[in-house]
């Protein structure tokens, strides 16, 4: 199935897809928060910095929201990713 044709199956049809669900590009654009789990088994969150095929740029955040420095990601090291749109974006 082509990228097209997926995305036509998949917007807000009877599988459930809620209205106003992010697409890849807003999901991880530039100040966007992203609480990532890497295969090491840690969880990192922050703001999106940059991203490309490499991997992703966080400015990173404390559990009590303190800014912890910055942190390239490659994406084969990525488990899951946790993103959280604003209602704003």
């Amino acid at each position: 199935m082509d990228r097209e044709t997926f995305k036509e199956s998949s917007r807000g049809d009877a599988q459930g897809l809620r209205s106003g669900s992010p697409e890849l590009g807003e999901a991880f654009g530039r100040g966007g928060f992203v609480s990532v789990t890497v295969r090491s088994g840690y969880d990192v969150s922050g703001y999106v910095c940059d991203r490309d095929a490499a991997g992703i740029l966080l400015d990173v955040r404390d559990p009590s929201g303190d800014p912890g420095g910055y942190e390239f990601l490659p994406w084969s090291s990525v488990e899951r990713v946790k993103i959280q749109i604003s209602p704003n974006r």
